[in-house]
């Protein structure tokens, strides 16, 4: 049985050492053309290193690592090019000097690689300098491939002055790509974000994106079809060792890890989520623990935006968003850092294309919204556990004393310095947050924002065959248990619950305060 390449980015390595290979190559041979350039936005961890050191063996021409590969036998193998690799993960980016020096070092470094000698004083200098000098040494244009060319701005997006510093460096540095076409046989560029070519790539106007592009919808990220081929003899073992049938067993993991998207149609996984959920034979949240960009955190503590990850089918129109770096918006860095995907596409002739967002998979979710809580308070994993234990029993026995303590238990692990002076509009705002992350992680789902007769519920949640009609109040001023009971009566005379009769629906009325809250719930009586 063949090893999974767990942490493993090396082609030549895959390949020699008898791991898995899930085979790219039909990709890159359709995306190849002389002079073409082209960007590819992807989540973290989702394959794109190795798709360009795929790419560096193929135009290097080491042919008999690709046998038995798609491209093996259609790839002009008497042809090479000199490959310039720029890993922008590897180079300093604390501040525009920083990764201006660590560019020109990593720029020579490939000149020495090649036994070529820079004279230039400045980093584009020595960047058109290495372009031309491979050309004129080889007699061949050059191959370009930069990953994480956004490292340097995610990296630092807290800081507004390092990150604009950061951007005009990368911009300038970029720009040598343009100047240089003659030169260059093909550029390939991944990152994280989408970029928006007003900001880092304002001198490399040119390059097709092909992030949405269907063609190019599967080049990262394993597909249902690769996990059942390539991976069948582990899912066999494990299927085995679990006592658990194939089938069953492919459907849970479709739950947990499948839903990645970008054109509404086809759905991929990520693959360091399969290999570890493979490797370590269960289930689990792997993808979220190899680090939750800070950026996200700190949108969600202003609650800018974050509506939308509550929303049940929130959708953008247009242009597919771009990064951008003087408007950042919440929705766009969810949706490009992997925590939203496209879950369907429409066009229209003569209209706008409307994108339908969510979130990709339980393994998004449950990370997610966990992260969140762990952002407003401090329960630890047991606690967090208990509690969500707690919160569902107590729906199920419809025990409100029990759900009140459960309340009780969630405020009073909230720090002092999360309070703050805020305004009461986003104290307010973040107390229905944290409420529903903690639903939303209990697996529960907004059921539908359908406007009623005399206004719209607060919150309607569906779990399997329980259904919560919740209506939420905030004051610092009003008994707290008068405005729960307000809230129940809110839902009742509005007929909330109407459409989910079949449900036999549980009423929720909670009345937050400054630092307390009052719930009442019941069944509802017919």
């Amino acid at each position: 049985m063949m090893d999974l390449p767990l942490d493993i980015g090396v082609f030549s390595t895959l390949i020699e050492n008898n791991y898995i290979y899930v085979d790219k190559t039909k990709f890159i041979y359709e995306l190849y053309r002389p002079g073409g350039k082209y960007f590819l936005s992807r989540p973290r961890r989702f394959g794109k290193s190795l798709l360009l050191d795929t790419m560096v063996e193929l135009f290097k021409g080491n042919k008999s690592l690709f046998e038995g590969l798609y491209i093996y036998d259609k790839w002009d193998w008497t042809k090479s090019f000199p490959v310039i690799e720029l890993d922008l993960g590897k180079v300093g980016r604390e501040s525009p000097d920083i990764l201006k020096n660590s560019l020109s070092t990593h720029i020579f470094r490939i000149a020495k690689k090649h036994r070529i000698e820079l004279i230039s004083n400045d980093l584009t200098g020595r960047f058109t300098e290495l372009i031309e000098e491979l050309y004129e040494s080889t007699g061949k244009k050059v191959v370009v491939l930069v990953d994480e060319y956004d490292k340097p701005i995610l990296d630092n997006i807290e800081d507004y002055d390092v990150v604009e510093g950061n951007r005009k460096v990368l911009s300038n540095f970029y720009g040598v790509l343009k100047s240089n076409e003659k030169f260059i046989e093909f550029v390939f560029i991944t990152g994280v974000t989408k970029f928006s070519k007003t900001s880092i790539f304002s001198g490399l106007n040119n390059v097709g994106d092909i992030t949405v592009d269907s063609k190019f919808s599967n080049i990262c990220g394993y597909t249902q079809e690769d996990l059942e081929t390539c991976f069948s003899k582990h899912l066999d073992d494990f299927s085995k060792a679990n006592d658990i049938s194939c089938d069953e067993l492919l459907d849970l993991i479709k739950g947990w890890y499948n839903g990645y998207s970008w054109d509404g149609v086809n759905r991929l996984y990520n693959p360091y989520s399969i290999l570890s959920f493979l490797a370590k034979g269960e289930f689990g949240n792997f993808w979220f623990e190899t680090g939750t960009p800070t950026f996200l955190m700190e949108f969600v503590k202003k609650n800018k935006g974050t509506n939308v990850l509550f929303k049940p089918n929130p959708t953008i129109s247009g242009d597919f968003p771009n990064f951008n770096l003087n408007k950042l918006d919440f929705t766009t860095l969810l949706l490009q850092t992997g925590y939203l995907t496209i879950k369907s596409k429409k066009t229209a002739v003569g209209e706008l294309t409307t994108y339908e967002l969510a979130i990709p998979n339980r393994e998004v979710s449950e990370s997610l919204f966990t992260s969140i809580i762990n952002e407003f308070t401090d329960l630890d994993d047991d606690d967090f556990k208990g509690l969500k234990r707690q919160i569902l029993n107590s729906f199920i026995n419809l025990d409100n004393d029990s759900f009140q303590d459960a309340l009780d238990i969630l405020l009073s692990t909230i720090p002092s310095s999360v309070y703050g002076k805020i305004k009461d509009e986003i104290r307010e705002a973040n107390y229905h947050m944290l409420f529903l992350s903690i639903l939303k992680s209990m697996g529960f789902f907004v059921v539908s924002e359908t406007p009623f007769s005399y206004g719209t519920p607060d919150i309607i949640l569906k779990k399997d065959d329980l259904v919560v009609v919740c209506e939420l109040k905030y004051s610092k001023e009003e008994d707290l248990n008068d405005l729960a009971s307000k809230a129940i009566d809110q839902i009742k005379k509005k007929e909330y619950y109407k459409p989910y009769l079949n449900y036999n629906p549980i009423l929720l009325g909670i009345a937050f305060g400054d630092r307390e809250a009052k719930s009442q719930l019941e069944p509802l009586k017919k």
